[in-house]
C-alpha cells in the first residue's frame, strides 16, 4: 500500500453502521485527500473492540465486515484496512498503534479522527497524544469537528433503538434500514400449514436482532427486493418454541423455495409487539392484518425512497 509519490490520508474509526456520523468525517477526509491528490484508507476493527473487550454487554453488530467495507468504498475510500481486534493489540501502547500500524503499516502523511477518537491501551490515547507522536514520527493530524446533533450519531444509540424495536428511529440515525443477514433454515412448517409461508432466517456473525414483535421489511433474495411482513421471538401461540426466530413472509408469495439461500432482511418499521393468541383462527386473523398494516407502511416507505 505504501507509495512514497501518492500521499496516503488515513482515517480511522469502528465505523459501524457508516452512520450519518461517519458519512460526515468520510466526506471531511475525502475532501482532503483529493486536495492532495492522495489515497483515502480507513482503517476500522473487527470484531469492534467493544464487543471484544466487552462481549456480555456488546449487545451485537450493525452490519458485517464486508456490508462495511462495501458502504465506505461507497463514500469515497479508496482503499479500507480491516484490523483484526485481538489481545494482543488491545494491550498495544499509543505510540505502538502510531508507529506499528500507521507508520510503518500505512506510510500514513495525514491522519484524520474525529474530536472523540481515543486509541491505545484502556483507550488512554487522546487526540492531542495523536498530536504529539505526529509531531515524532512526521505525519499530520486534522482533527474533525461534527456539525449538528452529534449525540444522535452514536452507534451505540442506533443499536439501543433497534433493541427496543424502534426500527425506525434507527432507520433514521442509519440513513437506511437496519438489516441482518443469513442462510434461510427449516423451522416447523407451521406458517405453509396455516397460509402464510416464512423464511426462517440463521442471523449470520452476530448481527443485532430487533425486539421480539412484527415488522414490516424488505427480503432481498439474489439482489430483488420482495416487500414482507416478518416476525421476530419464539411465537408464544406455541409452547413449544423456546428459541428466537427472524421468520419473513414475502406477501402474495406462497411457492417460494429458498432454503439453503443467503438472503438479507431490511427492517422498515414496527407493526405490534409479539403476543399470545388463544388459537390458530385468532392467530390467522391477526397475521392477516400484520400483512395488510406492513403493505401500507411499505408503500409510504417506498414511495419516499
Amino acid at each position: 500500500m505504501k507509495n512514497s509519490n501518492v500521499p496516503v490520508v488515513v482515517t480511522i474509526g469502528v465505523f459501524d453502521g457508516v452512520h450519518a456520523g461517519h458519512r460526515q468525517v468520510l466526506g471531511i477526509a475525502k475532501s482532503i485527500a483529493t486536495s492532495i491528490d492522495g489515497t483515502l484508507t480507513a482503517v476500522t476493527f473487527d470484531p469492534p473492540p467493544k464487543a471484544f473487550l466487552h462481549p456480555q454487554s456488546f449487545k451485537g453488530l450493525l452490519m458485517l465486515p464486508q456490508r462495511k467495507s462495501a458502504l465506505l468504498m461507497q463514500n469515497g475510500i479508496d482503499h479500507v484496512e480491516t484490523l483484526k481486534f485481538t489481545d494482543e493489540m488491545a494491550h498495544m501502547s499509543s505510540e505502538e498503534f502510531v508507529k506499528e500500524i500507521l507508520v510503518t503499516g500505512l506510510n500514513a502523511q495525514v491522519v484524520i479522527v474525529g474530536r472523540n477518537f481515543r486509541f491505545g491501551h484502556k483507550a488512554s490515547g487522546t487526540v492531542e497524544t495523536l498530536q504529539e507522536l505526529a509531531k515524532k514520527y512526521d505525519f499530520e493530524v486534522r482533527i474533525v469537528d461534527l456539525v449538528g446533533d452529534s449525540s444522535a450519531w452514536s452507534s451505540t444509540r442506533i443499536r439501543g433503538a433497534i433493541s427496543s424495536g424502534n426500527v425506525e428511529n434507527a432507520r433514521a440515525l442509519l440513513g437506511r434500514p437496519h438489516r441482518v443477514s443469513g442462510v434461510v433454515v427449516h423451522g416447523d412448517h407451521r406458517g405453509r400449514e396455516i397460509g402464510y409461508p416464512t423464511a426462517n432466517i440463521d442471523v449470520q456473525g452476530g448481527l443485532l436482532v430487533p425486539a421480539d414483535g412484527v415488522y414490516s421489511g424488505l427480503l432481498w433474495i439474489a439482489g430483488v427486493a420482495h416487500e414482507s411482513a416478518i416476525s421476530v421471538g419464539t411465537n408464544p401461540t406455541f409452547n413449544d418454541v423456546t428459541t428466537r426466530r427472524v421468520e419473513a413472509y414475502v406477501i402474495g408469495r406462497n411457492n417460494l423455495e429458498l432454503y439453503g439461500q443467503n438472503v438479507d432482511l431490511d427492517f422498515v418499521s414496527h407493526i405490534r409487539d409479539m403476543v399470545s393468541f388463544a388459537g390458530i383462527p385468532e392467530l390467522i386473523e391477526a397475521m392477516a392484518n400484520d400483512v395488510e398494516a406492513a403493505q401500507a407502511t411499505l408503500k409510504t416507505f417506498l414511495t419516499k425512497s
